[in-house]
């Protein structure tokens, strides 16, 4: 079954995609204003889906952590990793949760910034979280055989 693994990197790219997708469709939703709504769901719907994806891949992430190298720099890493990825799941659910709460969200744009500032820090983790994964694999060779 050694060739199943490693999992993780199989799960990530979806995720990545789907959620930094839904912000610029919930983006594009506030510029057009009223006319955006279709854009906001659609958005929305994007972030769901990244936002399941993302579970997944925390789940195989840490199924995969059982064969990492048991070096303290790989260690730090991946708690790093482990630690962002935790704070995503978080704040795109805070963004899905947001819209149910607030009915006034689509009308009134100061809503309007503060969903997008929250939005822009998830895709700012994002990146983050990116480029932990990559430190895992092109300078530490985790999951590199």
């Amino acid at each position: 079954m050694d060739f199943l693994f490693p999992f993780h990197p199989r799960f990530v790219h979806f995720p990545i995609a789907l959620s930094l997708v839904g912000v610029a469709f919930v983006a594009v939703s506030f510029v057009r204003g009223g006319a955006g709504e279709r854009w906001f769901w659609a958005g929305r719907l994007l972030i769901f889906l990244g936002w399941i994806g993302a579970l997944i891949a925390g789940v195989t992430g840490m199924i995969d952590q059982s064969r990492a190298p048991d070096l303290p720099v790989v260690r730090d890493t991946i708690n790093s990793h482990i630690s962002v990825g935790i704070a995503l799941i978080i704040v795109f659910g805070l963004a899905l949760y947001w819209p149910l709460k607030d009915k006034q969200l689509l009308a009134e744009r100061t809503h309007q910034w503060g969903y997008l500032a929250l939005l822009l820090l998830g895709v700012g983790l994002i990146l983050l979280e990116s480029w932990l994964g990559g430190q895992l694999v092109y300078k530490l060779g985790v999951g590199v055989q």
